[in-house]
C-alpha cells in the first residue's frame, strides 16, 4: 500500500499544485532532512531518502518549468509594451518601428526618412541640419553647438519641475542599479564559494587515491571468491569494509558539514531574493517606463533547486549504498 502511495503522490501533488504556485520556503521544508549519519545508513534508508527526494524534485521541476514559461511570456509582453512606448516616444507607427528593426530591408531613402523623423521628434533637429553641420568649419560648428545648448538650457529652466522629476528618476535608477548589482554579486560570490568547497572534496588527491585503493581491494576480493580460501576471503572482505568505512566517514563528514551551511544559507537568502526581484522590477520600470510583470519567488526557487542538487550527494561517499554494483559483496 505504501509503495502505491509513493508512486501516486507525485501525480496527486502535481495536480493539486498546478492550481497554485508553491513558495521556495514551502519546497525547502518539503525536502528530506540531511541524513544524521549517512555512513551508518543501509540501502533501505538511502532508498527512502531518495524516494522522498525524487517525489519533491518532480514537483519542484514542474513548478520551475511553469514559472519559466510564465517569465518568458511576461518578457514577451514587456518587450511589446516597451516597443509600443518607444514608438510613441519617437512619433513612429508600429509599422515604421518594425521597419527600423529590419533596417537591412530598407532603402537609403527610407532609412533617412525614418531617422529624420526620430531626430526631429526627440531632439528638434533634422538630418539635413546635421548634414549641413558637416559643411561648417570648426568655428561654425562651435557656434551652432553653443546656440543649440543655450536653447535646451532655456527649455530646462522653463520647465524646472519636469527637470527635477527627471533628476529624481535618474538618481533612483542609479541607486537601484547599484543595489541590484551588489545583491546579485553577493549571492553569486557566496554560491561560488560553496561550489568550490564541494569541488575541493572531489578533487582531493587523497580522496582519489583512497577510492582507487578501495576499487583494487574489491577486485582482489572478487577474485578470491573463485579461487581463494574462505579465511583469505573473509580477511580481504574485512579489510575492504574498514577502508570503505574510513573513506565514507572522512569525506561524508566534510560534505555534510558544507551541506548544512549551504542549507542555512539557502533559507536565509530567500528574503534577499524577494527584495532583489522587487529591485529588478522597479529598476526596469524606471529605465523603460514600462511595468514588468513577475511572480515573486522565481529567483528563490532557483536557489532552492541549487541546494536540492547538492542534497542529492549526501550518500555519494557511502560506496555501499551509492555504488553497490561495483561492490557485489554488499548488495
Amino acid at each position: 500500500m505504501k509503495k502505491i502511495i509513493f508512486i501516486l503522490f507525485p501525480i496527486f501533488a502535481a495536480t493539486f499544485f498546478s492550481f497554485a504556485q508553491v513558495t521556495p520556503e514551502a519546497f525547502i521544508s518539503m525536502l528530506p532532512a540531511i541524513p544524521q549519519n549517512p555512513c551508518a545508513d543501509d540501502k533501505e534508508s538511502s532508498n527512502a531518502f531518495f524516494t522522498k527526494l525524487d517525489s519533491i524534485s518532480f514537483l519542484m521541476d514542474n513548478e520551475f518549468t511553469l514559472r519559466q514559461e510564465e517569465s518568458e511570456n511576461n518578457s514577451e509582453d514587456f518587450e511589446k509594451e516597451n516597443m509600443n512606448k518607444i514608438a510613441s516616444q519617437y512619433g513612429l507607427s508600429q509599422g515604421e518601428l518594425e521597419k527600423l528593426q529590419n533596417d537591412e530591408n530598407l532603402s537609403e531613402e527610407e532609412q533617412a526618412e525614418l531617422i529624420n523623423k526620430i531626430m526631429k521628434k526627440k531632439y528638434d533637429i533634422s538630418l539635413k541640419e546635421v548634414e549641413n553641420l558637416e559643411k561648417l568649419d570648426k568655428e561654425g560648428q562651435n557656434a551652432w553647438s553653443e546656440a543649440y545648448t543655450d536653447q535646451k538650457m532655456a527649455e530646462v529652466q522653463y520647465d524646472t519641475e519636469k527637470n527635477e522629476a527627471q533628476q529624481i528618476e535618474l538618481k533612483n535608477s542609479y541607486e537601484l542599479g547599484v543595489m541590484r548589482k551588489h545583491l546579485t554579486d553577493s549571492l553569486t560570490a557566496i554560491e561560488s564559494k560553496f561550489a568550490q568547497q564541494f569541488d575541493e572534496i572531489d578533487k582531493d588527491p587523497k580522496q582519489k587515491e583512497q577510492s582507487t585503493k578501495i576499487m583494487n581491494l574489491s577486485i582482489e576480493a572478487n577474485n578470491l571468491m573463485g579461487e581463494g580460501t574462505k579465511a583469505k576471503l573473509d580477511a580481504m572482505v574485512e579489510k575492504l569494509r574498514v577502508e570503505m568505512d574510513a573513506y565514507c566517514n572522512n569525506y561524508t563528514n566534510k560534505y555534510v558539514e558544507i551541506l548544512r551551511r549551504y542549507e542555512s544559507y539557502t533559507k536565509s537568502c530567500l528574503p534577499v531574493c524577494y527584495k532583489l526581484e522587487k529591485i529588478i522590477a522597479q529598476h526596469t520600470k524606471l529605465q523603460t517606463g514600462v511595468e514588468m510583470k513577475y511572480t515573486p519567488g522565481y529567483v528563490g526557487l532557483q536557489k532552492v533547486l541549487g541546494y536540492r542538487n547538492m542534497l542529492r550527494g549526501a550518500y555519494k561517499y557511502n560506496l555501499k549504498v551509492s555504488k553497490p554494483e561495483q561492490f557485489g559483496l554488499y548488495e
